[in-house]
């Protein structure tokens, strides 16, 4: 298990939420760049040979794909609508999937705690999932066309499986690279 205050893991998630606020105000302001260049930043340091976990390229492509599920069925339940002009306004924007691309890369690192309990994915993600929406409310990047209760509800269901299942990639792999140590 990863030392939480270890410099690898701080610098993590401190970059990971570089990567959020660059994701979400870039969006409110219409600019994109931000997020890939934070982004790029934190993959810069994540996906270096010392630091990289052998399942960080699964997470991310299940991000992209749990993303992109999540997130345009959002938009096409006309529940949520983000403010970003973009050509597709029917799929989940790109700055959304590079911040999911983002998050996964905090899995296997400054999250990797989050396989210490089957409660804590489902809570981290019930909790913080609609807390990151809601404060992307507060910042002009995504509007609700529910009730704040109601879209809090289903992205807190979203979000807690959504982190079940990354966290069920996480544990995989840590078994599997345990499993084929002892061979």
């Amino acid at each position: 298990m990863k030392n939480l205050l270890a410099w690898p893991v701080l610098i993590n998630a401190a970059l990971f939420q570089i990567t959020w606020f660059a994701c979400v105000i870039g969006s409110a302001k219409g600019l994109i760049w931000p997020a890939f260049a934070a982004c790029a930043a934190l993959a810069a340091f994540q996906m270096q040979a010392k630091r990289r976990h052998a399942s960080d390229a699964k997470l991310i492509l299940a991000s992209i794909a749990l993303g992109l599920l999540v997130d345009t069925i959002w938009v096409q339940s006309g529940w949520l609508v983000f403010t970003d002009q973009r050509p597709f306004s029917f799929l989940a924007p790109v700055w959304i999937i590079v911040l999911w691309i983002g998050f996964a890369m905090t899995i296997n690192h400054s999250l990797a705690w989050l396989d210490r309990h089957p409660v804590l994915p489902v809570a981290m993600g019930a909790i913080g999932g609609p807390m990151s929406y809601l404060a992307g409310l507060k910042l002009g990047a995504v509007e609700y066309h529910q009730s704040t209760v109601l879209v809090s509800a289903g992205l807190a269901v979203a979000w807690a499986i959504s982190l079940i299942i990354l966290v069920k990639i996480r544990i995989a792999s840590v078994m599997k690279l345990k499993s084929d140590e002892s061979l």
